[in-house]
């Protein structure tokens, strides 16, 4: 991941002059290999200079100015791997806390709080990366603006998503589908915003169907903000106010199992019948999350498949010898 900017190099590497940790980095400056990209093994970097090693084995030190730098991309440290290990495996939390407790901030920290949907965190990261990203590569350019739109949620300006959220889905052809899903949560917040139920649903399901299972924080998100649209729905209001609904509901405290009668099954209007086949989608892509107990009401106006009895065939007549001509 590329750092924020070399003074979040962990200046305390340099702390253990004996043994420093050696930081894998890919750089490229014009006094290093000619300027082609290649491998460098940092071993501090305070003040204006750093210092490395052209191999993890080398013990011939080398320096050169920060400012020489065209691109500085940092790969690895063993306890960069294991926290890179956790995150790869969606264990967010355990990756968060060893991505802090490396000295300083690595700005895949940024990929974190981007994934833990931190989007407090997410704004204060990237101030930290510099305003010229000419040096980056488009893929990291376009996280860093993705990460800047998805910064503006926790300051509520929507007008900014939806301007800047809406002129990224058009421009940028080349955007993953992971950063085109973002931008369409984004989107789909500010449609919430706007009471406008219907269009957040449609972008909470784009998001879903782009993340194709690739973000699990985010495509729980997507189906809590599309059940939290159907709550405010007049249909779903008026359906839940009914006492055999609101019997089941109570009853689920007790039995996971419970369910409204077929008769009231048969009479759920269409939008509590999306939802609630949207909480079970949810349950069965996500068993191990458990939705909050708002949303009750449509996991009692869902009945299992397997709950359901298979019609019985009608009893056949015995079959009649056919008679000789």
């Amino acid at each position: 991941m590329v750092l924020a900017g070399l003074s979040s190099l962990v200046p305390s590497m340099a702390q253990n002059a004996q043994n420093p940790q050696r930081l894998r980095a890919r750089v490229a400056a014009p006094t290093i290999k000619n300027g082609r990209p290649t491998d460098i093994y940092i071993l501090s970097a305070n003040g204006p200079t750093v210092q490395f090693v052209e191999s993890r084995e080398s013990q011939e030190v080398l320096q050169q100015m920060a400012s020489a730098f065209k691109t500085l991309y940092i790969f690895e440290t063993d306890d960069f791997v294991d926290a890179k290990v956790a995150m790869e495996n969606r264990k967010y939390q355990e990756a968060r806390n060893k991505f802090h407790a490396l000295v300083n901030k690595y700005a895949s920290t940024l990929s974190i709080k981007d994934s833990m949907m931190d989007w407090a965190g997410v704004k204060g990261l990237a101030a930290k990366f510099p305003v010229r990203g000419a040096n980056l590569s488009p893929s990291v350019q376009n996280d860093l603006e993705v990460a800047k739109i998805m910064a503006l949620i926790p300051d509520k300006d929507w007008n900014g998503v939806k301007s800047r959220a809406g002129s990224f889905l058009a421009t940028k052809k080349n955007a993953t589908r992971l950063q085109q899903a973002r931008m369409k949560y984004a989107l789909g917040a500010a449609a919430m915003v706007a009471q406008d139920w219907n269009k957040a649903l449609d972008y909470f399901a784009e998001a879903l169907v782009l993340l194709h299972g690739s973000d699990e924080e985010l495509a729980s998100a997507c189906v809590a903000r599309s059940l939290d649209a159907y709550l405010r729905m007049p249909d779903v209001v008026k359906f839940f106010e009914n006492p055999v609904v609101s019997s089941a509901v109570e009853s689920r405290k007790n039995n996971p199992e419970a369910v409204i009668p077929d008769s009231r099954l048969k009479s759920r209007p269409a939008p509590v019948k999306e939802a609630a086949a949207l909480y079970r989608l949810h349950e069965l892509m996500f068993p191990d999350r458990k939705l909050p107990a708002k949303y009750d009401g449509f996991a009692v106006s869902y009945k299992h498949p397997a709950a359901v009895a298979p019609a019985k065939a009608p009893d056949q007549a015995p079959a009649q010898p056919q008679k000789k001509q």
